[in-house]
């Protein structure tokens, strides 16, 4: 009789302490909204409603949102007050610091609030702990090619430290490049083709002789924080920039090529 009195009594205390029962961060316990597909499916809508009409458009590059979330708000609200200038948006990767569900949310719940549809592909730090399984339910695929206009562009996941031993698939982004009938082609990844400390030389070099040989316009990549422009290869290189940076890669595909600007909000 004792017992089942401090057991009733620890569990009234359990579950009502702090007014609410709180689930472990490593709980992963989160919707599965699968946002690649359902919003790639509306940027494919919109390029065969839109195609006869004109091959000009814009769309923004944003990486490295982490906890920067006063920066991820400005961003956005930058992005739906110019909606009618854009036509998507990109995310390159590290939606979270560590991988766990309530960043994910976080970054979600703010997402969310874009006028624009987004896709995404992920980060190092989104790999960690399980936030693997995480952004698979969140976003879905990591690794994924679309036409949208008169450009290809290729998303893929070149996160090798914190992924299978496969990763980055080069057989698969090249066959993906063989496939191209673009005049333009876009290729993003969230760690920079040429990060000396994950690659080896031999596989820069060889990353950089297909990038050559198949005309690849421009690359883009996020984790290195600062934003900034080089080449790689015959190709412009493009480091979007973190959200605390308060900046957004802006990218403008014309009749005559392809063109990009950093915005400071």
């Amino acid at each position: 009789m004792i017992y089942r009195l401090i057991v009733l009594i620890l569990s009234y205390f359990l579950f009502n302490s702090c007014g609410e029962f709180r689930y472990s961060p490593y709980e992963l316990v989160i919707d599965n909204t699968n946002y690649n597909a359902k919003n790639l499916n509306l940027i494919l809508q919109k390029s065969v409603r839109e195609s006869a009409k004109t091959d000009i458009f814009k769309i923004v590059v944003l990486s490295d949102t982490h906890d920067y979330y006063d920066g991820l708000e400005k961003q956005i609200s930058y992005i739906n007050k110019h909606r009618t200038e854009y036509d998507f948006v990109i995310i390159t990767g590290d939606m979270s610091n560590v991988g766990l569900v309530e960043e994910f949310e976080a970054t979600k719940k703010r997402l969310k609030k874009l006028t624009l549809p987004f896709i995404t592909t992920v980060g190092n730090h989104d790999l960690l702990i399980d936030g693997r399984k995480i952004y698979k339910r969140v976003f879905g695929e990591d690794t994924y090619a679309f036409e949208y206009k008169n450009t290809k562009f290729i998303l893929y996941n070149n996160n090798n430290w914190e992924s299978p031993s496969n990763i980055p698939n080069i057989p698969w982004l090249e066959d993906q490049l063989i496939k191209n009938t673009n005049p333009n082609l876009i290729v993003l990844s969230h760690v920079a083709p040429n990060d000396k400390d994950r690659y080896s030389n031999d596989e820069i070099e060889y990353l950089k002789s297909i990038i050559n040989f198949y005309n690849v316009n421009y690359y883009i990549n996020g984790h290195n924080h600062n934003p900034g422009a080089s080449t790689f290869g015959n190709a412009v290189q493009l480091t979007a920039g973190a959200s605390s940076k308060e900046v957004i890669l802006e990218v403008k595909v014309t009749n005559f090529g392809i063109e990009h600007a950093f915005i400071n909000l």
